[in-house]
C-alpha cells in the first residue's frame, strides 16, 4: 500500500495579509452593492404608488403641521405613520407649471410651462406671448410661455406603464386640456374627472351642477348633486380594486381646495363655534374636511385589499394657500402666487411601510420634481437623468440611508397675478433672492432663511456683494435652462405710480401677516408660539 503524504508550505506571511486586505475590500464593495441596491428598491416586489394631490391647500392647513382650525385626523395619521417633510416645496407658486414639473421632473423654466390661464387655452404646445399686462403700466411684458407640457417630455405614468403597472388619473390635470396633451395620452391607461376643453380651463365648482354634462371626461352618470371629491375619489377605490393583483400607479388629483369655496352645508355647522384666529373660515375649513375624509376613504381601501405594506402613499399640494379670505399661512410670508415661503411650501407626507420608518421627518428642502426620479427607484427602474433633469431621488432619506445632495433651487414666475408682477426666485445653501423685474433700482430681495425663516430681515441694502453674487448665479441657471424672460413693454408709462414690482408685492404680504398676525392676537394665548418654519409648530 502507497501512502500518500501532504507537505503544505508554510504559508508567507506578506502574501497572507495581502489576501486578507483584499478579501476585506472585495466584502466592503460587495456590502455596498448591496446597500445602494436595497435604497434603490428595497422591496423585491414592485410598489403600488398611490398620489394624492390637493389644490391650493397651504402649508399650515393640516393638523400636524400647526393647524388647530382645521380638521384633518387622516392626513394626520398618515403622517404619523409615514415621513414627514417639513421644507416641500412646489415647483411654482401657481397649479399649471407645479403640475407640469411633477410630471415630468423638470422646471418650469425649462418647459416654458410657467404659468396658468383660464380661458384661450391651447389647442396645443405653441409659445403664447400673451401678457395680463399690456396697458402700458409696468416695465415688462410677461414671458413668451406654454399652455400644456410638450409632447417631448416623458412622463412618469409612461414610464412605469411601459414597465407593467396600471397607471390610473383622477381629477385635475391642468397640463393640457386638448387632444394629445391629456393624461390618457401621457401614459394614464385610465383616466376619470379632468377638464375637457368644453369646460373652460378653470374651476367652476365642486359640485355636479358645477358643470355642464360632459365637460369633465368620462363621467357620464355624474349627477348635479353630486360633490365632486366623493365622484373621484369612488373611482380611485375602484381602480384600486380592480388592479389589486398588480402594481399600479394611481393618482387623485383633487379640486379641493381650490376656489369657489363650496362645502358640503353638513360640515360648515360644526366649525361655527371652534375656536378662531389666523385660520378662520368655516367654509374652507369644510372643503378641508371633505379631503381629510377622501384621504381616509382611500386609506381604508388600502387597509381592506391587504396593499398597505407594500404600497407608497405621498400626500402633497400643488402650491401654497391662498390669502387672505381662504386661509392663513402664518408665520410664513404670503400665499399662492407670491414670491415668498408661503408661495410655494406645502404640506408633503409619504407612507410606505415596507421601507419608511413611522413617525419620521426629513428637513432638507425637497421639491415637486423629486416625485419623478423617486417613483422609478422605488420600482426598480433605471433612472432618466436626462428627463427628470432638475430631481433628485427621496430615497436616500425615505430609506433612511443618506441625507440628499445640496441644490439650488430655482422658481421662475416671469407672470401677473393678484399678487405680483414678473419675478424669480433663487433658494442656495440657505440663501433666497427675490429679483423682480419692475424695477429699475431696489429690484432684490435678501433673506437668510436659517436665520430668517419668515423673511423679515431684508438684506439686500447691507450685503449688495451678496445679492449681486446670487443675481449672477440665478441669471446662469436661468440660461443653463433657456428660460423664456419677461419682454421689455414698448408702451411702459415711467409716471405711473402704481407699478407691479418690489414695493408693491412686500407691502401687500406684508399687509396681509400683520392682519394674521392681529387675528392671533385677538384669538388669545392659547395660539402655539411663532416656531422656525423648518420646524412646524
Amino acid at each position: 500500500m502507497k501512502i500518500c503524504r501532504l507537505e503544505l508550505e508554510r504559508p508567507d506571511e506578506g502574501k497572507m495579509k495581502r489576501l486578507t486586505i483584499l478579501l476585506s475590500f472585495l466584502v466592503t464593495v460587495a456590502l455596498a452593492a448591496t446597500q445602494l441596491a436595497a435604497a434603490a428598491s428595497p422591496t423585491t416586489a414592485k410598489p403600488n404608488i398611490v398620489f394624492l394631490l390637493a389644490d391650493d391647500l397651504g402649508w399650515k392647513d393640516v393638523g400636524y403641521a400647526g393647524s388647530t382650525f382645521y380638521r384633518t385626523p387622516n392626513i394626520d395619521r398618515l403622517a404619523r405613520e409615514g415621513m414627514r417633510f417639513s421644507q416641500a416645496y412646489s415647483a411654482a407658486c401657481v397649479c399649471s407649471p407645479s403640475r407640469g414639473a411633477i410630471y415630468s421632473g423638470k422646471n418650469p423654466a425649462r418647459t416654458a410651462l410657467t404659468t396658468v390661464w383660464g380661458t384661450g387655452e391651447g389647442p396645443d404646445e405653441r409659445l403664447f406671448e400673451r401678457s395680463k399686462e399690456e396697458g402700458g403700466i409696468n416695465q415688462y411684458l410677461e414671458a413668451r410661455h406654454r399652455h400644456a407640457l410638450p409632447k417631448s417630455e416623458t412622463t412618469f405614468a409612461q414610464v412605469l406603464a411601459e414597465a407593467g403597472y396600471a397607471t390610473g388619473f383622477f381629477g385635475k390635470w391642468h397640463c393640457g386640456e386638448f387632444a394629445g396633451y391629456q393624461p390618457t395620452d401621457r401614459g394614464f391607461q385610465h383616466g376619470q374627472g379632468y377638464r375637457l376643453p368644453e369646460a373652460g380651463g378653470t374651476t367652476r365648482g365642486h359640485w355636479g351642477r358645477s358643470y355642464t354634462a360632459g365637460t369633465l371626461a368620462n363621467l357620464p352618470d355624474l349627477k348635479p348633486g353630486d360633490y365632486l371629491a366623493d365622484v373621484l375619489t369612488d373611482a380611485t377605490i375602484r381602480f384600486i380594486h380592480t388592479n389589486k393583483s398588480r402594481p399600479f400607479l394611481v393618482v387623485l388629483s383633487h379640486y379641493l381646495v381650490h376656489n369657489p369655496v363650496q362645502p358640503k352645508p353638513e360640515l360648515v355647522a360644526s366649525y361655527a363655534n371652534a375656536r378662531k384666529a389666523d385660520q378662520n373660515n368655516p367654509e374652507y375649513a369644510a372643503m378641508v374636511e371633505s379631503l381629510d375624509q377622501s384621504v381616509g376613504r382611500i386609506m381604508r381601501t388600502l387597509e381592506q385589499e391587504g396593499l398597505v405594506e407594500n404600497t407608497m402613499i405621498v400626500f402633497t399640494s400643488d402650491n401654497g394657500g391662498l390669502t387672505i379670505k381662504n386661509t392663513s399661512n402664518f408665520p410664513l410670508m404670503g400665499g399662492k402666487s407670491f414670491p415668498f415661503e408661503a408661495g410655494m411650501r406645502v404640506p408633503l407626507v409619504m407612507r410606505w411601510p415596507a421601507v419608511v420608518k413611522p413617525g419620521t421627518s426629513c428637513e432638507q428642502r425637497v421639491i415637486g420634481m423629486d416625485f419623478y426620479p423617486t417613483f422609478l427607484a422605488a420600482a426598480g427602474l433605471p433612472l432618466m437623468p436626462q428627463q427628470h433633469t432638475d430631481g433628485v431621488s427621496l430615497m436616500p432619506v425615505l430609506s433612511g440611508s443618506g441625507r440628499l445632495p445640496e441644490r439650488p433651487l430655482v422658481f421662475h414666475f416671469p407672470h401677473y397675478t393678484h399678487a405680483t408682477g414678473p419675478n424669480s426666485v433663487l433658494v442656495e445653501h440657505d440663501w433666497k433672492l427675490i429679483r423682480f423685474y419692475n424695477d429699475e433700482a431696489g429690484r432684490f430681495l435678501l433673506y437668510h432663511l436659517a436665520e430668517d425663516p419668515f423673511e423679515q430681515h431684508d438684506l439686500s441694502a447691507t450685503m449688495p456683494d451678496k445679492a449681486r453674487a446670487l443675481d449672477e448665479r440665478l441669471t446662469q441657471l436661468l440660461a443653463e435652462m433657456k428660460a423664456q424672460m419677461p419682454r421689455q413693454n414698448p408702451a411702459f408709462d415711467p409716471k405711473t405710480k402704481r407699478l407691479m414690482n418690489r414695493r408693491f408685492t412686500l407691502d401687500l404680504a406684508t399687509k396681509e401677516r400683520e392682519a394674521h398676525a392681529a387675528r392671533i392676537k385677538a384669538a388669545g394665548p392659547k395660539q402655539p408660539p411663532e416656531t422656525k418654519a423648518g420646524s412646524p409648530p
